[in-house]
C-alpha cells in the first residue's frame, strides 16, 4: 500500500511538470508564429511644434507701372515696334503712314469747308410763309349747333313729361281693369256659392271655371293695351333722345372744330417762331460740329509737325499696342508703355494664397543666370486683379483651364533691379517659412489616416494577455486643422503617452495585432 501512493505521487508532480514544459513550447510557438505574421510597427508620441509653409510655383518678369497712349483715330500704321521691345525715353514707338496722313488732313480741311458753307445757309433759310385764320368758319358752326341743339333740347323735354304723364295714366286704368275684372270674378263665385248650396254643384263649378277665366283673359287684354301704350311712349321718349345726343355730338364737333381751329393758328404762329429759332440752332449745332472738325484737324497738323511719329515718354518697355503695321487706328487704339523698373508677378493657388503674406521672403531663379535672388513680397492680389497666369505643373487647387492647367487664384509681387532679369522671361519661386503659430499635436503624415468614416490615426494599445502582453491597433478619430509636406496639424483625444503608429512592416486596419520594433 505504501509503494502505491509513492507512485501516485510520482505521476501527479510529472503531470504537472507535463503541463509546463507543453505550456511553455506553446508560448515559445505562439511567439515565432507572431514574430512571423503580426506586423511589426514603429510609433512616435504626438508632439508640439510649428509646420513648414513650402510654396513653389512660377512668375514672369514685368514692369511695375503702366501708361496708356492713345492714338488718333483714323491713321494708317506703317511701322510699329514689337510688345516687349525695351525703349528709352524719345524712342519712335509707332511710325504714321505720312501720306496716309496728308489725305486725312486734306479731307479734314474739305469737311470744315462744308460745315461753314452750312453755317451760312441755315443764316439764310427760316423765313416763315403767310398765314389765314382758320377760327372764322368754325365760330359760325359753332353758333348753328347751339341753335340746333336748343331745339333738340326742347323736345326731349316734351318727350319727358309726356312719358311720365302716360306711364301714371296707363297704370292707373291698368289698375282699375284689375280691379274691375276682380269685382265681377267675386260676384260670380257668389252666385255659385249660392247654386252650390241649393245642391247644384255642377254648375257652381262651371260658373267658378267660367268667372276665373273671364277674369284671368280681362285681366291680360288690360296689361297688353298697358304695354304697348308703354312701348310707344318710350320709343318716343327715345327718338327724342337720340335728336338731343346727336345734336349734342354735333355742338361738341364744332366746338371742337372751333378749338382745332385756334389751335392750327397757335401753331402755325408758334411754328413761324421756331422756323426763326430752327436757323439758330442749326447754326449751332453746326458750329459745334465745326470746333471739332477743326479741333481734330489741329490733331492731324501736329501729328505732321511731329513727322508723323509716336515717341516714348519715359524709360520702359513696350508691354503691348491696341494696332498692327498696315492697321488703321480706331477710338480703342493703344500703346501701353511699362516703366518704373521691373518686378516678379508670380501665379498662386487657391490653397497658396492665403498662406503668403507680405514681407515674406522669395527665393528667384532666373533661367539662364545660375543664381537665385532673394526679394521680399511687396504686394498680393487675389481673384482677377492678380490672376490670369497658368500655373507650373506643381500648382494644386486651382482652377482648370480647358487645356487643363491650372489657372491662379492671385499673384505675389516682389520688385528687382533691371539687371536682374529680362522683361517676359519665366522664372521660378520658392515661399519658405514656418507658421507663425505652434500646434499642441503635430503627426508625421504617415501617422493620418482616411477612410469612408473619416480621418484618423492607429494607436498600438497594450493588453495583458495568458500569453503576456500584446498589442492591437486601436483607432483615434483626428481632425487635421493644417499640413505641410511632411507633418499634419490636428485635434483629438491622443495623449502623449499614446503610442502612434507612424509606420508598419504590412498594411493594418483597426483591431489589428502588431508588434513594436525594438
Amino acid at each position: 500500500m505504501k509503494k502505491m501512493k509513492i507512485s501516485k505521487k510520482q505521476l501527479a508532480a510529472a503531470a504537472f511538470a507535463a503541463f509546463f514544459l507543453i505550456m511553455a513550447v506553446c508560448t515559445g510557438i505562439s511567439r515565432i508564429a507572431a514574430s512571423i505574421l503580426v506586423p511589426k510597427v514603429t510609433t512616435e508620441s504626438v508632439q508640439e511644434g510649428k509646420l513648414s509653409v513650402v510654396i513653389q510655383g512660377k512668375g514672369i518678369v514685368e514692369t511695375r507701372m503702366e501708361s496708356l497712349i492713345s492714338l488718333e483715330k483714323g491713321l494708317r500704321v506703317e511701322k510699329i515696334l514689337s510688345a516687349g521691345t525695351v525703349v528709352k525715353k524719345g524712342d519712335v514707338l509707332l511710325q504714321y503712314d505720312k501720306a496716309y496722313l496728308q489725305e486725312s488732313v486734306d479731307k479734314k480741311r474739305a469737311e470744315i469747308q462744308k460745315l461753314e458753307l452750312a453755317v451760312q445757309q441755315a443764316r439764310i433759310t427760316g423765313q416763315p410763309p403767310a398765314r389765314a385764320a382758320a377760327t372764322d368758319g368754325a365760330a359760325r358752326d359753332v353758333q348753328l349747333s347751339e341753335e340746333n341743339y336748343a331745339r333738340a333740347e326742347e323736345g326731349y323735354s316734351m318727350a319727358a313729361t309726356n312719358y311720365d304723364e302716360g306711364i301714371l295714366l296707363l297704370q292707373q286704368t291698368l289698375e282699375r281693369e284689375k280691379q274691375a275684372a276682380e269685382e265681377e270674378k267675386m260676384g260670380a263665385m257668389k252666385q255659385a256659392q249660392e247654386l252650390e248650396q241649393a245642391g247644384k254643384t255642377e254648375e257652381a263649378e262651371l260658373l267658378r271655371r267660367q268667372a276665373e277665366e273671364a277674369a284671368q283673359q280681362r285681366i291680360a287684354q288690360a296689361q297688353t293695351v298697358y304695354d304697348g301704350s308703354v312701348q310707344e311712349l318710350e320709343i318716343q321718349k327715345q327718338q327724342a333722345l337720340a335728336d338731343l345726343q346727336m345734336q349734342e355730338s354735333a355742338r361738341d364737333q364744332a366746338y371742337n372744330a372751333y378749338e382745332s381751329a385756334k389751335e392750327q393758328d397757335a401753331v402755325a404762329a408758334a411754328n413761324d417762331q421756331k422756323t426763326a429759332e430752327a436757323g439758330g440752332y442749326t447754326i449751332q449745332s453746326v458750329q459745334v460740329d465745326l470746333d471739332m472738325a477743326k479741333k481734330e484737324l489741329a490733331k492731324l497738323e501736329q501729328a505732321q509737325a511731329e513727322n508723323a511719329e509716336v515717341k516714348a515718354s519715359e524709360n520702359g518697355v513696350l508691354r503691348e499696342s491696341g494696332v498692327t503695321a498696315g492697321g488703321v487706328t480706331d477710338e480703342t487704339s493703344f500703346l501701353a508703355i511699362g516703366w518704373g523698373g521691373y518686378r516678379i508677378k508670380g501665379s498662386l493657388a487657391a490653397e497658396d494664397l492665403s498662406k503668403a503674406e507680405v514681407g515674406d521672403e522669395v527665393k528667384i531663379t532666373v533661367p539662364g543666370q545660375g543664381k537665385t535672388l532673394k526679394k521680399n513680397i511687396e504686394e498680393i492680389l487675389s481673384g482677377t486683379a492678380g490672376s490670369g497666369k497658368i500655373l507650373g505643373s506643381g500648382a494644386e487647387n486651382g482652377g482648370a483651364d480647358s487645356s487643363g492647367n491650372t489657372v491662379a487664384a492671385g499673384s505675389f509681387y516682389a520688385f528687382l533691379n533691371e539687371n536682374e532679369a529680362v522683361y517676359g522671361s519665366e522664372v521660378s519661386y520658392e515661399i519658405n517659412r514656418q507658421t507663425e503659430s505652434a500646434y499642441k499635436q503635430v503627426l508625421p503624415l504617415s501617422a493620418v489616416r482616411k477612410d469612408v468614416d473619416g480621418t484618423y490615426c492607429l494607436v498600438a494599445e497594450k493588453e495583458e494577455t495568458i500569453l503576456g502582453a500584446e498589442y492591437k491597433a486601436k483607432r483615434i478619430p483626428v481632425t487635421v486643422a493644417e499640413k505641410d509636406g511632411t507633418h499634419a496639424a490636428v485635434t483629438s483625444t491622443l495623449t502623449d503617452e499614446d503610442k502612434v503608429i507612424v509606420g508598419s512592416s504590412k498594411e493594418i486596419a483597426p483591431e489589428d495585432k502588431v508588434r513594436l520594433k525594438e
